[in-house]
């Protein structure tokens, strides 16, 4: 018997900020405030690589990816779930919106 598992695909957005990241100039502020808005008691940081860091819920495992070159932060990727609802008030305050709305 051959029995396949599928797992739902897990919906992620990426987010950018209005004019994109090559214009933005707010990478270090941003870095300060993702790091305040994700505490090590609520979630689990990972840096997989040089160039990126990753917070996860320890609530429900969604995840907020950022990746990096140099100091300035060229992708965020966030999956839905208790990841989004921290992040919402970095969205607003840093203007970031989803990638395909973001005006390249």
């Amino acid at each position: 018997m051959n029995m396949e598992l599928k797992l739902p695909d897990p919906e992620w957005r990426h987010f950018a900020p209005v004019g994109g990241w090559a214009a933005f100039r707010s990478s270090p502020a941003l870095t300060t405030a993702l790091w305040q808005q994700f505490p090590a008691s609520d979630w689990h940081y990972l840096n997989l690589t040089a160039g990126s860091s990753a917070w996860e819920s320890r609530e429900d495992g969604s995840i907020v990816m950022v990746h990096y070159e140099g100091e300035d932060l060229i992708e965020m990727v966030v999956e839905m779930g208790a990841a989004t609802e921290a992040l919402r008030p970095l969205l607003a305050n840093f203007r970031l919106i989803p990638v395909d709305e973001a005006e390249w």
